[in-house]
């Protein structure tokens, strides 16, 4: 018997459970590729293996829950980088279900995920492995192919197939022929039930359950927890580098409604899970710029009567003034714009443009005197007719923005879109008439890139004015050259710019080194390994964003993992399996 089949005292069972995988399944190995600081954007509370899985999975399992079925979410991810020495193949076997269901959540986690799938395979041959969401649903032909890939869910609701796909396999029937939106496996046969469950009302329609997340630390008496809330799916709105805008969701899910809201009661009801906690709770209200005034307002009036402590909206438009009224009414309002460029044509190539900077400099003092706390005005590189100058001229513009008002209340930012442009977006789907260039088109070959030693490499996206090893410097520079200006403002303190500025230089250096080395050699020598683990083990130990640039302590968040119990965590440490007697002959 191996140490994997030995019978154990303490084990998770449940009908579903949903694991989120890191981008690169085996991270903690790697000294063959650089976990570089700026190449996941540093633009949200994560690491580079992207720990935040989808908040739809909250939906899967309220709504298996209200149908008798217990789904646990594990955050696979979380877990590898909080206790190092975890042994993933031992914590699995401690885990029995019918059904392991897996995310590649915006195609961050093609290779982690493919790959976690295949280990539970290996430990738990009998279960189903399913796949879902936008991605799987653009690649379900190819996912399917996958040995490790049991069924492909398609479409973006997805609750009524996967509730009848766990019925069924909990009465021990593997018919899923009359179950819509599914590719699955018999004998090696891949059977497709057609894409035919498009709903374009009662959407999603469960109340997500924050409640497990009321009594975890919040990070000390000056932090907050933070959940986040989404009302709907897919878009009104035609962002050219988006998998989930009107084009893509055409092109994807094969619909002409493109924006489908959920029920505005239900999420007012997820709202108050949180209780008495949400005084000590801030929201970042996803895609809230589709809502119109009488939902805005609902869910404005449940905010204020909650006391939730603060909310960051996405605004698309410059927010009217009845809006701006009730949030500064309701709780300490944050505000995010993302113009994507201060110059005009690009902004509306990428499908933004529709208020220029002049627009947005009248509208920012309505808006603080309407008593909104904050505006967040986010801009990318690697848009259409953007090149270096342009971006530089960007970074230009936030000087501007920062003198005339003063930092805080105006705070301009700057991200590469990394590492990939969305499949299914006009831009990858029309790359030439928008001026782009796709380096990886499959799935599999976005899984290779994400292993790609340099960063550069892994974009599978160029475009005429920014190739992509030009967009990787102008990246560097051009936060470099922002975060000094913010220093000379006092905008961060001084000691922040020096440690992002340290870790900038740091992180060039060792690209530098890497990329001379595969030039001359096609190979990387062992002290430069040495290197790149230590360098990616640093990187890994914390967690950062741009708005605070400051090393956070990894936990504490929603989507850090509060299911597996730590007895059974310490229980499955590499330390403790070194030490564990293997049973059986």
């Amino acid at each position: 018997m191996t140490l994997t089949e030995q019978p154990s005292t303490s084990r998770l069972e449940a009908d579903l459970f949903l694991l989120h995988a890191p981008s690169v399944f085996d991270f903690r190995e790697r000294d063959d590729m650089l976990f570089a600081y700026l190449s996941d954007s540093d633009s949200v509370n994560v690491t580079s293996v992207y720990e935040i899985y989808p908040i739809g999975w909250f939906s899967i399992k309220q709504r298996l829950a209200d149908s008798g079925f217990d789904t646990q979410i594990v955050n696979m991810a979380s877990l590898m980088l909080i206790h190092p020495e975890l042994d993933v193949e031992r914590l699995l076997a401690r885990f029995e279900a019918p059904i392991f269901g897996f995310d590649l959540h915006w195609m961050a986690h093609c290779h982690g995920s493919v790959e976690l799938a295949a280990l539970v395979k290996r430990v738990h041959p009998e279960a189903l492995t399913i796949f879902g969401g936008i991605s799987a649903t653009y690649y379900a032909e190819e996912l399917i192919a996958y040995p490790s890939v049991d069924v492909v869910v398609q479409g973006y609701d997805t609750l009524d197939p996967v509730t009848e796909l766990v019925s069924r396999v909990r009465r021990g029937d593997r018919d899923f022929r009359s179950i819509p939106n599914l590719l699955y496996k018999v004998d090696g046969e891949v059977i497709a039930t057609g894409f035919s469950h498009t709903p374009d009302s009662d959407y999603n329609n469960v109340r997500n359950d924050w409640s497990y997340y009321r009594e975890a630390a919040d990070g000390g008496p000056s932090a907050s927890k933070l959940i986040m809330t989404l009302p709907n799916t897919g878009c009104a709105h035609d962002c050219g580098w988006c998998g989930g805008s009107r084009f893509a969701y055409r092109n994807i899910m094969g619909v002409r409604k493109t924006l489908v809201q959920k029920d505005n009661d239900l999420v007012v009801e997820e709202l108050r899970t949180m209780k008495e906690a949400a005084k000590r709770t801030s929201i970042y209200a996803l895609q809230c710029y589709s809502e119109n005034r009488t939902r805005m307002h609902q869910y404005l009036d449940a905010v204020k009567e909650l006391g939730y402590k603060s909310v960051h909206f996405e605004q698309f438009s410059l927010t009217p003034p009845d809006i701006l009224k009730k949030m500064g009414e309701s709780t300490d309002s944050y505000i995010m714009l993302s113009p994507e460029s201060h110059d005009l044509r690009i902004s509306k190539a990428a499908g933004r443009g529709n208020y220029t900077m002049a627009q947005m400099e009248e509208w920012i003092p309505r808006a603080l005197d309407a008593g909104v706390k904050g505006i967040m005005i986010w801009f990318f590189i690697g848009m259409p007719y953007q090149d270096r100058q342009s971006v530089m001229d960007t970074i230009a513009y936030s000087e501007r923005l920062i003198r005339k008002f003063g930092g805080w209340a105006a705070l301009p930012l700057i991200c590469p879109m990394v590492p990939f442009l969305d499949p299914g977006s006009q831009f990858f789907e029309e790359p030439e008439k928008h001026g782009y260039h796709i380096y990886h088109r499959t799935l599999e070959e976005h899984r290779r890139a994400m292993v790609e030693p340099l960063w550069h490499r892994r974009l599978n996206y160029g475009t005429r004015w920014l190739d992509r090893r030009r967009l990787q410097d102008v990246s560097y520079e051009a936060i470099t050259r922002l975060v000094e200006i913010k220093g000379e403002y006092g905008v961060l303190p001084t000691g922040f710019c020096k440690a992002v500025l340290r870790t900038i230089d740091e992180t060039r250096e060792l690209l530098g080194e890497m990329e001379r080395a595969l030039l001359l050699d096609q190979r990387l020598p062992a002290a430069l390994r040495d290197e790149i683990r230590v360098y990616n083990r640093k990187v890994l130990s914390y967690t950062n964003d741009q708005i605070m640039p400051v090393p956070r302590p990894l936990g504490g968040r929603w989507f850090d993992d509060a299911t597996v119990p730590p007895e059974m965590i310490q229980d499955v440490l590499a330390t403790s399996a070194a030490s564990a007697p293997v049973r059986g002959a």
